[in-house]
């Protein structure tokens, strides 16, 4: 009896509670729901805010707010999606790309077609104005991923694959895309750029990823904004966002930030090119600066490239046209290919931007312009200049020229400092020459130098090769101080220092001593001969005092020299090289012989070997005596053209160097044979008569004759005299 009243009393709760419910608008939840699950149906409804929603990149409302939870509105989701929405007792059906799911209002869960349940973190709510998700459920009904753009701005991306990696060309795997935009990792980032990854945090604890390089430092914040290099602000396309310990990047903004260049041709593919600093490009005397590699691809700035080619460069249609040095050239910026004179050729980088200007693969362009290339450990050179036929003699030293495809004659300035001696500061394109105590200033390109501060016209332009400089011969030459002979005949050219008699420093006393033979054994007149141990007492005596012999070469700084006095010999005999030079050589002092042409190679004379030796030595200085040793003051034009100057010509292609200074033979001359003299000469020297001082008339200049018996003592009075 009590058992029947129990349940009588259970019943009768039971019918109470359904009863309570049905008046507070709630239901009972059946068998095999969650009664945690069902919430009031008067629920207050989720209040707008300011955060508005980006949903795959468009525009979808503002987010709602209810107890801390963010939601979505399902009505505003069908201005971006092609949603499809029908509600049928009480329940909600929403079709999306193929996935069909079932909403209830006050459910933290979601049945899909196939009678799955997905949680949800918080209730679909139902209201007047339509249907609210969670925003969260964006995430795990279709796939999104949400990012937060700080207070103002919701990102809901779409990421799936996307296109290949090609970094300077290669493949390298491939990337995300979110919203059609290519997106990186860090991680990915750093392996294929080589920068640094450093995280850290705001201090209102914002989390910050850096990326740096040795020259610039890019960070990144959730949300969408990068701080690039200068601290500026820049949006980028899609956010960056982090999860867990990733970092996803917009994979083009990230890598310009870097200084990449980032080139979208292809939709297949992400092609990113990054430069790295290259050796110098030297183009036709120029030098363009450090070349941008691109993997093994070497690039030039084109307008630069245009410049030292001397071509001229324009714009049509968007395709580049470069006409120098009778080629022309189409080049298509974004793209690998030009077409040389009509003929396509493909390049292995594309035509890339650089600032206001295009980086073009100098190898390939620079061959369709008919530049070979050269090796230089200063770089890459690409030069029109190469040997010519025509020899040159630097003071003595035969050195090689060279030319353009359109004229010109070039020394190479190794080949001068080789000669000459001096030095050579490159500075990329401009150098200082420093020769002989002149300074002469060069700059790749230019057809001018300086020299000793005055401007000196040349003809052709400099050119700056790598290590390798040339410059105009007719022009650098004399501007260092070389007098300059052609000789048609043979094609070649001679630069000589001439010390010319109007540019010496005047009034300085240089006793000049006239000797013959030297030697102990005589033959023809004993009196012209000096025995080999007087001549070394003479310049044993003539240190001793004070003295320093030089030549006529060293007369344009005579004034720096103490006690001058110059040795000379006449007719050249070959007792010069055997008894004359060993003593010159032991002493270190200098001489000048003056030879006889016609008489080269004969008995008791010198021979063109011996010459040459003496002359290269540096302590000789060869000097004319005529062809014949006739009397001038006899002869007509013909013959004193014959004497002076067949006799420099051959002289000089004896030694490379030009013989400035006649001797008259037997002393004699006259005022026409004088003229012939100073047409071809600096100098004439008689026989007989007063010390020299330098500024008297240089064709009337006399020596004191130093005879076999000539004693030391009588010797150093004659130089005192």
């Amino acid at each position: 009896m009590e058992g029947e009243i129990h349940l009588k009393r259970r019943i009768l709760f039971l019918l109470m509670l359904c009863l309570l419910a049905a008046m507070c608008g709630c239901r009972v939840p059946s068998a095999g729901e969650s009664s945690s699950a069902a919430v009031t149906t008067e629920a207050p409804q989720p209040a707008r805010t300011d955060t508005r929603l980006e949903l795959d990149g468009t525009e979808a409302g503002t987010l709602y707010e209810l107890s801390g939870v963010s939601y979505v509105q399902l009505q505003a989701l069908c201005a971006v999606w092609p949603l499809t929405l029908s509600e049928e007792d009480g329940s909600l059906r929403v079709e999306l790309e193929g996935t069909v799911l079932t909403l209830r209002d006050g459910f933290d869960e979601v049945q899909a077609a196939d009678g799955g349940r997905i949680s949800l973190p918080a209730a679909v709510r139902r209201c007047s104005d339509g249907w609210y998700l969670p925003a969260d459920a964006l995430e795990r009904l279709w796939g999104r991923t949400l990012v937060g753009g700080g207070t103002e701005l919701l990102y809901c991306l779409r990421v799936e694959e996307g296109p290949a990696i090609r970094w300077n060309g290669a493949e390298q795997g491939t990337a995300l895309s979110c919203n059609g935009i290519p997106v990186l990792t860090a991680a990915q980032l750093a392996d294929l750029s080589g920068c640094g990854v450093e995280s850290g945090a705001d201090p209102d604890g914002t989390p910050i990823l850096t990326l740096r390089t040795p020259d610039r430092a890019v960070s990144f914040r959730p949300g969408g904004l990068r701080t690039a290099p200068g601290g500026i602000d820049a949006a980028l396309p899609i956010p960056a966002w982090q999860a867990g310990e990733s970092w996803y990047l917009p994979a083009a903004a990230a890598a310009e930030a870097l200084g990449c260049t980032v080139t979208e041709a292809d939709p297949q593919s992400l092609s990113v090119w990054q430069a790295e600093a290259g050796q110098p490009c030297w183009v036709c005397g120029r030098c363009l600066g450090p070349a941008q590699l691109f993997g093994d691809s070497a690039c030039v700035e084109l307008s630069a490239l245009a410049e030292a080619v001397g071509g001229r460069l324009s714009s049509h249609g968007g395709v580049l046209t470069l006409r120098a040095m009778s080629h022309s050239l189409r080049l298509y910026p974004g793209e690998p290919r030009l077409e040389a004179d009509g003929d396509a050729r493909t390049l292995p980088t594309p035509i890339l931007p650089h600032g206001d200007g295009w980086l073009v693969p100098l190898a390939p362009v620079a061959e369709a312009l008919g530049l070979p290339e050269q090796a230089d450990e200063a770089g890459t050179v690409y030069s029109r200049i190469r040997p010519c036929d025509t020899l040159l003699w630097l003071d003595g030293v035969q050195t090689p020229s060279y030319t353009l495809p359109e004229g010109g004659l070039y020394v190479r300035i190794a080949d001068v400092l080789a000669a000459l001696g001096g030095s050579l500061v490159p500075m990329e394109n401009e150098a200082s020459l420093l020769v002989w105590g002149k300074e002469i200033d060069l700059r790749g390109g230019a057809a001018e130098c300086s020299a000793a501060g005055e401007t000196v016209a040349l003809s052709g332009p400099v050119l700056a090769a790598g290590t390798d400089w040339y410059a105009p011969a007719p022009e650098l030459l004399p501007a260092i101080g070389l007098t300059e002979l052609i000789d048609p005949e043979l094609d070649q050219r001679y630069y000589t220092h001439i010390a010319k008699h109007d540019e010496i420093p005047t009034g300085y006393r240089v006793p000049i001593l006239m000797y013959h033979a030297v030697s102990d054994s005589l033959w023809g007149i004993p009196e012209l001969f000096v025995s080999p141990s007087m001549l070394e007492a003479q310049i044993q005596a003539m240190l001793a005092e004070g003295y320093t012999p030089i030549s006529f070469e060293d007369l344009d700084h005579v004034d720096e020299i103490p006690k001058p006095v110059i040795l000379t010999f006449d007719d050249g005999y070959d007792n010069n090289y055997t008894e004359l030079f060993p003593l010159l050589q032991k002493y270190n002092v200098k001489a000048t012989v003056f030879v006889i042409v016609e008489k080269i190679g004969k008995r008791y004379y010198l021979t063109e070997e011996q010459i040459k030796e003496m002359s290269a030595s540096g302590l000789v200085s060869i000097q004319s005596h005529t062809m014949s040793h006739g009397d001038l003051d006899l002869m007509y034009e013909s013959q004193l053209r014959y004497e002076h100057y067949d006799s420099m010509i051959s002289l000089t292609r004896l030694t490379g160097r030009q013989p400035f200074v006649m001797c008259y033979p037997t002393g004699k001359n006259s005022a026409y044979s004088r003229y012939y003299t100073a047409e071809y000469y600096e100098y004439g020297l008689n026989m007989g008569g007063n010390c020299y001082v330098t500024g008297d008339a240089p064709y009337r200049i006399y020596r004191s004759y130093i005879s076999r018996e000539t004693s030391v003592e009588q010797f150093l009075q004659k130089l005192a005299s």
